[in-house]
């Protein structure tokens, strides 16, 4: 298996819509997100109007910042809101022709943040909450194995079948490195955030700005700054349940 789960005590299941805590946190990340959504819209109004977010771009913006936001501290409730996230954001790509995102939104996201929705609540120890754990060195090595070959298969596949797809390869790294972290954060191992921080936000920043996708270049460099404190987060939170 590529995916090694620590040993740990037994947690009880936690909610699936989340505890008081997690009502709390969420509303207030919600708050934030709407308002650093809206600073930008306005912004991009009065300085480079040809650029403003339009209605699909800004709700998904919205939703997939507030999702990541909320990660960090392991809120439950940010995977059904992640769901909206990548049902927009698919749509959004679809328009701009990265067929690459396209796939990983529609075709992987949004069925894994359904089940994992449910792995966080259900799927640790004897049916409990699932906890915090790192990977071994060889599942390193294999799932970075996986994202080589997906590349290049990807890679080939929207050249081959996606007639206006653009930077291809480019756009296929993102997606392989997305889906192994996603599989990793679904569950819940500190290494999923190595991945969001270089191969995935980085290199999306790049691209996003390079096809025109300004709110979401925007978005990412955000991303990159909550994968930051996520992996600091969880890497204490790992520590802490080590036996």
């Amino acid at each position: 298996m590529l995916i090694s789960q620590p040993p740990t005590s037994p947690a009880p299941p936690a909610p699936m819509l989340g505890r008081p805590w997690e009502h709390r946190h969420a509303a207030v990340a919600g708050l934030g997100s709407l308002a650093a959504c809206a600073v930008y819209w306005l912004a991009t109004r009065v300085v480079a109007p040809d650029v403003t977010p339009g209605a699909v771009e800004f709700l998904g913006t919205l939703t997939s910042l507030w999702s990541v936001w909320i990660t960090q501290r392991r809120n439950v409730l940010a995977l059904p809101i992640g769901v909206v996230s990548v049902a927009l954001m698919g749509w959004f790509f679809l328009d701009i022709g990265l067929g690459g995102q396209v796939l990983l939104h529609w075709a992987y996201y949004l069925p894994v943040q359904v089940w994992a929705w449910w792995h966080w609540a259900r799927g640790g120890v004897d049916g409990g909450e699932l906890t915090v754990g790192r990977l071994g060195w060889p599942a390193r090595g294999g799932w970075l194995a996986a994202m080589v070959v997906g590349t290049v298969v990807l890679g080939r596949a929207l050249d081959a079948g996606w007639d206006d797809a653009l930077y291809t390869t480019w756009d296929a790294s993102i997606v392989a490195a997305s889906v192994v972290a996603m599989v990793l954060l679904s569950t819940k191992k500190v290494e999923s955030w190595w991945l969001w921080i270089g191969p995935v936000n980085v290199s999306a920043i790049g691209l996003y700005a390079l096809t025109g996708a300004t709110m979401f270049a925007a978005l990412y460099v955000l991303f990159l700054v909550m994968a930051v404190v996520g992996l600091l987060r969880w890497q204490r939170a790992a520590a802490a349940q080590a036996p």
